[in-house]
């Protein structure tokens, strides 16, 4: 056995499978003498060669960096935007078009792979009944040209250190970096004591029914850690509350009206299509286009996550505050105006008396993301998100008063959504100190673990929580609003590719060793 191991050693493999029932009474024995530890229930072993082992997920890392890149750009290339149900694909073909492609990827390098009806999907490396879960998800929010300077949202574009597209942040970017996670432990035949499942979503962005439906078929991991946050550990995430009002009928001079397009998030544009004569003076966030005896009127603001609407300018409010300061309102449609300019204005959710906040998860937002004229009635969709000492119903108490009060009725919601209560892990935890430490090793950092006021899966999932792939130090390589999710010019830096596949290849090699 011995010349064996000298052997491997030798060629450089220094992960090594002993079956431990071919060699019974001496393989502890054996184990210690090579200065090996045993991993819970498994018949891996890995050589406690902390210096090989970075070599080794080093070299890993510059020999795929071109097939990471080129397979990127073929999921980016897709606008998966999840849309309305069309035959088989219960969000239309572009998300079940993107789950298709990653399926295939997968494929391509040598992994099962599961179609949950176009729901979602699963790889899976391992044959293991127990489970650890990658839960990403491959839809993306609505891009248009305008705002960004490449040649397309969905054309994967290189500047500097920038991997540029819609989706290479949110999140197609760090599902594909949990399948080279996969790939490194692979194709250096290391067998660990679960199976890694890597769970591909289509309509996280819209409501996160895609993981109800795996709910029904599979059964949920023993933890999982779903990419599409920033690292560190995210161990609490606030509640997440959506309603729509109906502030009433608008004016016949009232052609049209839209602003914003998702509502998790601040909405970037705006316009109103009058019927008037009057003068409509440009502005430096205002535009005004004549088409005989209508004007249509653009107001261009700065999108930003709901979770974050302080770093975004809000377009509705930008609209209505012109269109009051001009006198361009309508008699009928002024008090619908000057609750739009109020609760668009501000984003504490004092409008509707529900600005709540607490130590560990910050202040309550409240933002109204998408804007609607339909059927001759004003719409407007709100997002909250709130702080777990308050629960979704003493939230949602003063949406029905301030409704009731104005005489707005509310005509949908989340109440009584899975997805609506927030979560809260200990930090001491096992699981969460083992992802804690992988995130150390790697970025040399003491960040702790934190909190935020963004929506992902862990929500929805039993010991789930959110853990990378951003880092906050990699922001803003490209100018302020810019980059992020759902910004223009989305990107994720090359670092953050390698350094976060490094971490969850270190993130499940530690939880191997509970």
């Amino acid at each position: 056995m011995q010349a064996i191991f000298d052997e491997a050693k030798a060629m450089g493999c220094y992960n090594v499978t002993l079956n431990v029932w071919e060699f019974p009474g001496s393989a502890m024995k054996f184990y210690e003498a090579l200065g090996m530890k045993p991993m819970a229930h498994t018949m891996e072993l890995i050589l406690d060669k902390k210096e090989k082992t970075q070599m080794t997920i080093g070299e890993f890392l510059i020999n795929t960096k071109g097939e990471f890149e080129s397979d990127l750009a073929e999921l980016v290339a897709i606008d998966s935007v999840a849309g309305e149900p069309d035959g088989v694909y219960p969000y239309g073909k572009g998300s079940a078009a993107a789950l298709d492609a990653m399926l295939s990827i997968a494929e391509k390098h040598g992994f099962r792979t599961e179609n949950h009806d176009y729901h979602c999907g699963s790889v899976l490396y391992g044959d293991s009944e127990k489970e650890v879960g990658i839960i990403a998800h491959l839809d993306v929010v609505p891009a248009s040209a305008d705002g960004w300077s490449t040649e397309s949202p969905f054309v994967l574009t290189k500047r500097g250190e920038c991997i540029i597209g819609r989706g290479t942040r949110d999140d197609k970017g760090p599902a594909l970096m949990g399948l080279y996670t996969m790939r490194y432990f692979k194709e250096n035949g290391i067998r660990l004591p679960f199976t890694i499942r890597l769970v591909l979503g289509c309509d996280e962005e819209v409501g996160s029914t895609d993981l109800e439906y795996f709910k029904k078929v599979r059964s949920a991991p023993w933890f999982s850690f779903t990419p599409d946050s920033d690292f560190p550990v995210c161990i609490g995430e606030k509640g997440i509350m959506s309603f729509t009002l109906c502030l009433g009928d608008a004016d016949k001079s009232i052609v049209a009206l839209h602003g914003g397009s998702v509502s998790n998030a601040v909405p970037g544009d705006a316009f109103i299509e009058l019927t008037t004569d009057a003068d409509v003076p440009a502005t430096e966030h205002i535009t005004a286009v004549r088409n005989g005896g209508t004007v249509r009127i653009t107001a261009k603001g700065v999108t930003a996550h709901a979770s974050a609407p302080e770093h975004g300018l809000n377009a509705v409010w930008l609209l209505a505050d012109y269109l009051i300061k001009n006198g361009l309102v309508p008699a009928s449609d002024a008090d619908a105006f000057d609750f739009l300019r109020e609760a668009e204005g501000e984003y504490l959710g004092k409008t509707f008396g529900i600005d709540f906040s607490d130590e560990y998860f910050g202040y309550l937002t409240c933002i109204g993301g998408v804007l609607s004229l339909k059927d001759g009635k004003i719409y407007i969709n709100f997002n909250v998100r709130f702080p777990m000492s308050r629960s979704f119903e003493q939230v949602f108490a003063g949406v029905i008063e301030t409704a009731g009060r104005r005489g707005y009725e509310i005509t949908d919601s989340n109440r009584g959504s899975s997805h609506a209560e927030g979560y809260f892990k200990q930090p001491d935890s096992p699981e969460i100190k083992a992802l804690q430490t992988a995130f150390e090793a790697v970025t040399k950092t003491h960040e702790k673990p934190y909190t935020m006021g963004g929506g992902t899966y862990a929500r929805g999932l039993a010991n789930t929580v959110a853990f990378g792939a951003s880092q906050s130090r990699y922001a803003g390589l490209l100018g302020e609003g810019k980059g992020n999710c759902h910004d223009v010019d989305e990107y994720i830096s090359e670092k953050e590719v390698s350094e976060g596949i490094e971490i969850y290849i270190r993130a499940l090699q530690g939880l191997a060793e509970i």
